[in-house]
């Protein structure tokens, strides 16, 4: 059986990119991927896409900035595995889908929010790419930004994909609430308090789920 060498095999996929993107700055590695998604269509065989290993499971939170809302369930997650049976064999991790917004530090408001709930927030939003996707056992969209990137790259995906709304009670919102996208009535201490519980809830339930899912 002839093996094949998957890390050559990213980077052919990354090297297209930039071929892609040249030297013009006005080019953006968004654009470079949308046109490397229509060039390739339904042809990049199973091979050239990278996996994890058997032995850990990924778990890939996606919300539009990836500022607040990802790395919240990230952490949320992190902790409800730590006293489940699942402790050690499941990695959850945070992307954002916007490039305006990669390497953005996280919104401080989650920070302070979260830091009362028990949760540490720190770091920088990151926006996902084609190997993280391919790579993920399991993709949560907890927007509907998320939620339409995940279907105009569908070829790159080899795991699950699960909308939160899933996760949610039934008859409320089917996304989790932007914290940047709020009426100017609404109290912000609050809103970022009903977000936080309503992660908490659907991260429950995402892990009650887990063995039918992975």
């Amino acid at each position: 059986m002839t093996k094949t060498n998957k890390k050559s095999n990213t980077s052919n996929l990354f090297r297209r990119i930039k071929n892609k993107l040249g030297t013009s700055p006005a080019r953006s590695f968004e654009r470079a991927e949308e046109e490397l998604l229509e060039d390739a269509g339904n042809r990049i065989p199973p091979h050239q896409t990278p996996y994890y290993s058997p032995d850990q499971v990924n778990i890939l939170f996606l919300s539009k900035r990836g500022l607040s809302r990802a790395p919240l369930a990230r952490e949320v997650m992190r902790k409800l595995l730590h006293f489940s049976d699942h402790f050690g064999s499941i990695r959850p991790s945070a992307r954002g889908i916007s490039e305006a917004y990669e390497f953005c530090p996280f919104d401080k408001r989650m920070v302070q929010a979260a830091e009362k709930f028990g949760y540490q927030l720190s770091g920088n939003s990151k926006r996902v790419n084609m190997a993280e996707l391919s790579s993920a056992n399991l993709i949560v969209t907890l927007d509907r930004e998320s939620e339409e990137h995940i279907k105009s790259r569908k070829f790159y995906i080899r795991g699950q994909v699960r909308p939160v709304g899933l996760f949610l009670s039934a008859g409320e919102s089917p996304y989790i609430s932007d914290p940047f996208d709020r009426e100017d009535t609404v109290d912000n201490r609050a809103n970022y308090d009903h977000i936080i519980r309503s992660v908490e809830f659907a991260s429950s339930n995402l892990l009650k789920q887990l063995p039918s899912l992975i």
